[in-house]
């Protein structure tokens, strides 16, 4: 089901209305997208097909110590790091764009759930951060239909034609996973230490949560691969979390030839996390490697992680 954003410009939307006039020329129309939570989740998607329908994306800039800042100050207090996150990308774009994009995630690959605070997002944006702005969104429920036919609903919505929206879905399908490949990281070199990071897509590719970690690590002379969730219909287990039992299905299947240790990212007061740590733990230290898990929040900084990792590393010299 679509949610219907209530205002009348995206009911008489067509496609040879997608341009504002300029003085010297059409200017296409700009959608918003945050750098946080579906944008990791589906890389290269959404640029893709919005510009194939002729809409122009703007996507917000990488998170800073200043979009933490931002975040504080606007958003709830209880919201996890990146929900907060997700709010200052939001009010970034708030009146630089003519709509905004803020899909309803509940579920991303079928018979598993989504994290819950994806599915209020939209209106919470409406009520509040966007208030007084476009806000176009969708419904995503793999579990119920494919992501192919939620974007062919959501180019209906905009009035597109059948063709076009057909194209834009397969370039922008394309697009994705060329970008889902592209965060694969190569085999670690002989000498240098080799370790997995895990976590949430949109923790372990934000640049204000991950960025420090990764930083440390190469500063340090080791070799980082990222979990990969290129695989859309992983093994089923006891967990509902997509990327939750995702994770788990990653560590059941590693050794201690392939890595040195394990870097779990987590953040503070993500409920998902909480519950599933322990369990992270114990299949790795079942497997005889390292684990250290990294909790970050909105007033993490470069010293404290850098503390953490090399106390991490120097541990693993003494195991020799």
């Amino acid at each position: 089901m679509l949610i219907d954003t209530g205002q009348k410009f995206l009911k008489k939307l067509s496609a040879e209305h997608m341009w504002k006039k300029s003085a010297d020329s059409r200017v296409p129309l700009t959608i918003g997208l945050p750098r946080m939570f579906f944008y990791h989740i589906y890389p290269d998607l959404w640029e893709t097909f919005f510009s194939e329908l002729g809409i122009k994306p703007i996507v917000s800039g990488p998170s800073t110590a200043k979009t933490v800042e931002k975040a504080s100050q606007i958003s709830e207090t209880e919201h996890c790091l990146p929900n907060k996150l997700f709010d200052a990308h939001l009010a970034e774009l708030v009146g630089k764009v003519d709509m905004v994009f803020v899909p309803r995630v509940l579920s991303t690959i079928k018979n598993h759930l989504s994290c819950p605070k994806f599915g209020p997002l939209p209106d919470a944006a409406r009520a509040d951060i966007a208030r007084g702005t476009e806000v176009l969104s969708i419904d995503i429920d793999e579990t119920v239909c494919p992501l192919s036919d939620s974007l062919m609903l959501l180019g209906k919505k905009l009035n597109m034609r059948r063709d076009r929206t057909v194209s834009a879905i397969e370039r922008a399908f394309s697009a994705m996973e060329a970008a889902k490949k592209n965060t694969a990281r190569p085999a670690g070199k002989k000498g240098r230490p080799h370790f997995l990071l895990t976590g949430h897509p949109y923790t372990i590719h934000d640049n204000f949560i991950a960025g420090p970690v990764l930083n440390k690590l190469a500063s340090m002379g080791a070799d980082v691969e990222l979990i990969s969730f290129a695989d859309n219909t992983p093994s089923k287990s006891y967990i509902l979390w997509s990327t939750a039992n995702a994770i788990y299905h990653k560590l059941n299947t590693i050794s201690a030839d392939e890595y040195d240790g394990v870097i779990q990212l987590t953040v503070f007061n993500c409920g998902c996390d909480s519950m599933m740590i322990e369990t992270y733990r114990q299949l790795v230290r079942e497997k005889n490697i390292p684990y250290m898990y990294i909790m970050i929040d909105e007033h993490s900084a470069q010293a404290g992680v850098d503390t953490r990792v090399e106390a991490f590393i120097d541990s693993l010299r003494w195991r020799q």
